[in-house]
């Protein structure tokens, strides 16, 4: 047994696979799991309570004075939240070549740093047009949150681990919203108690930003890029770690940009599958981001009973993300799981949208406690999604180029998002819209469902008629860096 030799184009991975497989016993994978865990999965969700945090701000200052300070009609505020997946749109594919590059945990930790600097920024804004241009480098920022995330946690861990880690950095999103409503009822607080010259929502943009800075700087510094990079790893466990991820079936990564893979990414239906599911779940979840404060407060609350009634819907949001997520790694049924998600946002939109078509304030309770969990649910869905990204995808240029279609897909999505929700202040039509379109969102859930289990069934088939004819050894096959085409070992994540 040995390590294969040095190939051309390969990450650092490559160098620490064996040509052989490698048994590795249950204890000795959870030892490395729970490794990985405490010094990888930190970061992730550290900075997912960050990026949520800071781009929602506008969310909190909506409802903290911004509007009337800097003179915003009610179509300028949905159009800053627009113009930041302006930048995200323009953003997404140049992340994704940078990935492919460079270690991903690098590349962010700069986004980071500047990204804090231009939130801190945010306080010396005083018109629609510094708050347009704020708006739109943050959001080129932070763009390269979601599709690095998606990378990093299948350069981690098997594909089986995938959805419960991926439930568990995206469940920070609960975390962050209610961080965010304690530090924006402070600031609020603060300031009336003791008036100052600087207005509550720039308190909260510069506290925020300064966050940002130093956790990018430290990012950059402490977290490993890679397995075979990482500190807390000896060389023996460097190896079992590469050999670990062998079951993915997912290669040891190239830093080549291969065009017949960016190709294949363009051809392969799913991807159009993942663009129809971006737009249908997630332009109506953009709009309730945004205006989560605002609808709150459009039932007849106080700008402090609104900032913190946030909290129990980012407290909903970190049970729906990771218990949909530990529940798709549990049974294995990944597809099912965010159809169950959906269907789940979806009953509780019906129910909060029925009680306030017989009134605006009829059951204002009923109709606040079902929107706590339809927006704490709406994008559950769409994390599952991401987690079968990480998975469902070989080949490094076709894994970045789907990322750059998927993810600028997603910021056309939340740039339009925003605007359908412009008949204020109960937003009848945007609710309409938002049925019919989870409604699609579940359905081309089904079409992932069954495309994928018949897919798997048919490489089983045709696999168990050439074993004998190929011979049963696999070689080092899986640490090429192929396609899910080519690799005739992989099976899709269902």
């Amino acid at each position: 047994m040995g390590h294969v030799k040095e190939v051309k184009g390969v990450d650092k991975m490559f160098a620490y696979a064996s040509i052989d497989a490698i048994s590795i016993d249950e204890a000795t994978n959870k030892k490395l799991v729970r490794k990985i865990d405490l010094n990888v999965l930190p970061w992730l969700c550290v900075l997912y309570i960050l990026q949520y945090l800071d781009k929602g701000v506008l969310s909190y200052a909506g409802v903290m004075g911004l509007q009337a300070e800097t003179r915003l009609s009610s179509s300028q505020y949905t159009w800053l939240g627009s113009i930041y997946y302006a930048g995200y749109i323009v953003a997404a594919p140049i992340h994704n070549r940078m990935f492919q590059a460079y270690a991903p945990s690098k590349w962010i930790a700069c986004c980071v740093t500047a990204w804090g600097v231009t939130l801190a920024c945010m306080a010396s804004c005083e018109n629609f047009a510094g708050l347009m241009v704020q708006r739109t480098i943050l959001g080129a920022l932070e763009a390269s949150i979601n599709c690095g995330f998606s990378l990093i946690t299948a350069a981690w861990y098997r594909k089986y681990e995938h959805g419960t880690r991926t439930g568990i950095w995206s469940s920070c999103t609960g975390l962050a919203t209610m961080i965010g409503g304690l530090i924006a009822f402070g600031c609020v607080d603060g300031q009336a108690k003791h008036p100052s010259a600087i207005s509550s929502w720039k308190i909260l943009a510069i506290i925020t930003g300064l966050v940002s800075i130093v956790f990018g700087i430290c990012m950059w510094l402490f977290m490993a890029p890679s397995a075979v990079e990482a500190r807390f790893f000896s060389e023996e466990e460097k190896v079992q770690a590469v050999e670990r991820l062998r079951q993915n079936h997912q290669g040891a990564g190239s830093t080549q940009y291969k065009r017949y893979q960016a190709k294949e990414a363009f051809l392969d239906i799913r991807t159009w599958m993942y663009v129809t599911f971006v737009l249908s779940s997630q332009i109506p979840a953009a709009g309730l981001v945004l205006l989560q404060s605002i609808l709150i407060k459009s039932l007849g609350f106080t700008t402090k009973e609104t900032l913190l009634l946030n909290i129990p819907q980012g407290f909903i949001n970190i049970l729906c993300n990771f218990g949909f997520g530990f529940l798709a790694d549990l049974t294995r049924q990944r597809s099912l799981a965010a159809i169950a998600a959906g269907i789940f946002s979806l009953f509780w939109a019906a129910l909060y949208i029925g009680l306030g078509n017989v009134d605006p304030f009829y059951k204002r309770y009923g109709q606040l406690v079902a929107y706590f969990f339809m927006s704490g649910s709406c994008s559950t869905a769409w994390f599952i999604v991401i987690s079968m990204l990480s998975s469902n995808v070989l080949g490094t240029t076709k894994k970045t180029t789907l990322n750059s279609i998927v993810f600028l897909i997603l910021g056309v999505a939340y740039f339009v998002g925003p605007q359908t929700f412009r008949d204020p202040p109960f937003y009848a039509h945007a609710k309409i819209s938002l049925i019919v379109l989870w409604t699609v969102s579940i359905c081309v859930l089904g079409a992932f469902y069954a495309l994928n289990r018949w897919e798997n069934d048919k490489r089983d088939k045709a696999w168990e008629e050439r074993q004998d004819e190929e011979g049963k050894g696999t070689g080092n096959i899986e640490f090429m860096d192929l396609t899910d085409k080519e690799n005739k070992l992989f099976r899709y994540v269902v």
